[in-house]
């Protein structure tokens, strides 16, 4: 059986990214071989595609840094997990596939929409360690989130409402409403231009 996963050749911007087919790929001991449902999209795709990430794999790679996916094999000795059971599973690359094999993961509850599903695992696992494990956070503290529009930080505002924090937000013009909506204070939203012809920048 084969199967298509992208390929990133070298690193660079969107045109070292191509896609090659193989055969499927095998489980290892304790690993389980998913078919992937739905993989993240996320800024530290872009960075590692690019070579600048920290955790970048040395090229040539298969990008996508989370899944959600049902289980196709069993390693041998994985216990706990079924067959055509969903997972989510965040391995740093190689979730840009129809299938692929992962040692750790966890079980999706039923019902929940794959793509909806693995918009939690990179966003809201980053923040919730950000603001709980890093900063401690406590009712009634003052927080600001910069980036606050985008998927951390939106994770990251619905959390820290959640536990009582007053949240304010770097974000551009665009992303005041989503910031507001969240609970969030926007701030920094004046975006500068430059009119044609006029070295004056207005607001």
């Amino acid at each position: 059986m084969r199967h298509t996963r992208v390929v990133v050749t070298h690193y660079g911007g969107p045109e070292v990214i191509t896609t090659i087919e193989e055969d499927i790929p095998v489980p290892k001991p304790d690993e389980v071989r998913v078919k992937v449902l739905a993989a993240g999209v996320s800024l530290p795709d872009v960075l590692a595609r690019e070579g600048v990430h920290p955790e970048t794999p040395r090229v040539p790679y298969t990008p996508g840094w989370d899944l959600v996916g049902t289980i196709h094999q069993l390693g041998e000795g994985v216990t706990g997990f079924e067959l055509h059971q969903i997972v989510a599973a965040m391995p740093i690359h190689g979730c840009y596939a129809q299938y692929a094999c992962i040692p750790q993961r966890v079980p999706v509850p039923k019902g929940l929409d794959a793509a909806e599903a693995v918009a939690v695992v990179l966003n809201y696992l980053t923040a919730y360690q950000m603001l709980h494990r890093s900063a401690k956070a406590r009712p009634g503290q003052r927080m600001l989130i910069h980036g606050a529009a985008g998927g951390v930080g939106s994770a990251m505002l619905q959390l820290a409402r959640l536990a009582g924090v007053q949240m304010y937000g770097t974000c551009a013009a665009q992303g005041a409403t989503v910031v507001r909506e969240l609970g969030g204070i926007p701030i920094g939203l004046q975006e500068r231009r430059l009119r044609e012809g006029d070295s004056s920048p207005y607001g």
